[in-house]
């Protein structure tokens, strides 16, 4: 009776774990990129995309998790929401975030991290082009 107790137990957390399993892979979670993908990937948004701030968040894998990014960053006053979807483009397959700034507007990056942070991720750093050169800064959340 015993053994049938236990056996049971032991088919139920396999059938949780199997779907927990399933549920993940239904939601497209994508593991994290390396940097030198995300270089490619940041340098090519930035080539194409006028007026845009590229930023790197760590955690951003799933692309239902990431909807409360856009939603935070959109809020920013900045943020030019007729481009992308209200001004955010997430791709969770790099982790980077691509953000529509608006005509003679600058962008705020203290708010934008603010806004990734109460979203539930780790801004890491911004990537930009400084005469076609790619450069990163680190972007630090207030404690």
């Amino acid at each position: 009776m015993k053994s049938v107790k236990l056996l049971s137990k032991l088919v139920a957390g396999l059938a949780a774990l199997t779907l927990l399993t399933l549920s993940v892979g239904a939601m497209n979670v994508s593991p994290e990129a390396t940097e030198e993908v995300r270089v490619v990937a940041a340098q090519s948004k930035l080539s194409s995309e006028a007026d845009t701030v590229v930023v790197f968040a760590k955690g951003l894998c799933c692309p239902s998790c990431a909807i409360g990014v856009r939603k935070m960053i959109s809020r920013l006053d900045f943020v030019d929401k007729k481009r992308f979807n209200k001004g955010v483009e997430l791709d969770t397959k790099v982790q980077l975030i691509t953000v529509a700034i608006g005509q003679e507007k600058k962008a705020d990056f203290k708010s934008l991290t603010e806004a990734i942070v109460d979203a539930g991720y780790d801004p890491v750093h911004s990537y930009s082009l400084q005469d076609g050169a790619l450069r990163t800064e680190p972007l630090v959340a207030d404690s």
